[in-house]
């Protein structure tokens, strides 16, 4: 991993300690956890709000930088590193609570993101009646709600930033793995926690929608219509795990075919150790792998 800086320098092997680069199918979709070893430069460079540039061409955008003191002793100087945490540029409004809440009708992810501070802009995008994050509250977590009513996730791919539903995950040909490279999951609390009904009020004001079951908890969302309601009851549980040796072709939002079986990548995270602190070398992959489950 060769990671470009503002000033045109880079963070080579012999500065890198540890990076984990991730991809996620969440509001903020990728971001990046380095090690550094620490000098005069880095401490500006590394600093809050400055900028990162992959290889893959994606920039990101530092938003914590920690100086970490280790114990080594050199040129009569304590050695330092930097722990630093990154994420897409433009996308650094949405990790902190909002200053003033936000509410759109008819309205779409663009403009939602928009109003939150992020600038970002999303190339494939769906409308949305409705859009409510409060002031004081998460923005991450109030997207979250809107793109679960439209069963949807955000996905960055190929540099770009798209709305996808989840249907649209399992096209295409995908890649194809052995069954022997990946481990299978099973997760039947994940699957029970999931197992909700949810419930609302009709544009009349009294009538409930949705359906209860006496065995399964219930949770309650308002202004939302029954195609709403099934959407809430469509998600994305991990059924199988794959760690591999360095593959730059796994990232959130990948398809995957295992024999007959079409699942998506739900989380990736690429992990280099290049050792420069002791011990070996390490370049490796581990993904997360989903289905879609319909809560009945």
């Amino acid at each position: 991993m060769n990671i470009q800086l503002e000033d045109g320098s880079h963070i080579g092997a012999e500065r890198l300690i540890s990076a984990i680069y991730r991809t996620d199918l969440v509001p903020v979709p990728v971001t990046i956890e380095l090690v550094v070893r620490a000098d005069e430069a880095l401490y500006e460079l590394l600093a809050i709000d400055a900028m990162l540039f992959m290889p893959n061409g994606v920039q990101l955008t530092v938003v914590k930088s920690q100086v970490i003191n280790q114990q080594g002793v050199k040129a009569g100087r304590r050695i330092a590193a930097i722990h630093v945490i990154a994420v897409l540029a433009g996308c650094q409004s949405l990790i902190g609570v909002t200053k003033r809440a936000v509410s759109l009708e008819d309205t779409s992810f663009n403009e939602i993101y928009r109003a939150l501070g992020a600038k970002i802009r999303i190339q494939q995008d769906i409308k949305i009646s409705r859009f409510i994050c409060l002031k004081g509250q998460m923005p991450t977590t109030a997207i979250a709600a809107a793109l679960q009513r439209e069963a949807a996730v955000i996905c960055h791919k190929d540099n770009r930033v798209a709305v996808m539903g989840l249907n649209e995950l399992f096209n295409g040909e995908g890649i194809l793995f052995d069954r022997s490279a990946v481990q299978w999951v099973e997760n039947p609390n994940a699957v029970r926690r999931g197992n909700i009904n949810y419930l609302s009020i009709d544009d009349n004001g009294s009538d409930i929608v949705g359906q209860t079951h006496s065995e399964r908890s219930i949770g309650y969302y308002p202004r939302v219509n029954t195609r709403e309601l099934q959407n809430l009851q469509r998600v994305l549980i991990t059924k199988a795990t794959i760690t591999r040796q360095l593959d730059a072709r796994l990232n959130a939002g990948e398809l995957v075919r295992v024999d007959d079986q079409r699942l998506t990548t739900l989380t990736a995270a690429h992990r280099y150790d290049t050792g420069a602190a002791g011990g070996n070398s390490v370049m490796a992959t581990q993904a997360w792998l989903a289905q879609v489950e319909k809560m009945q």
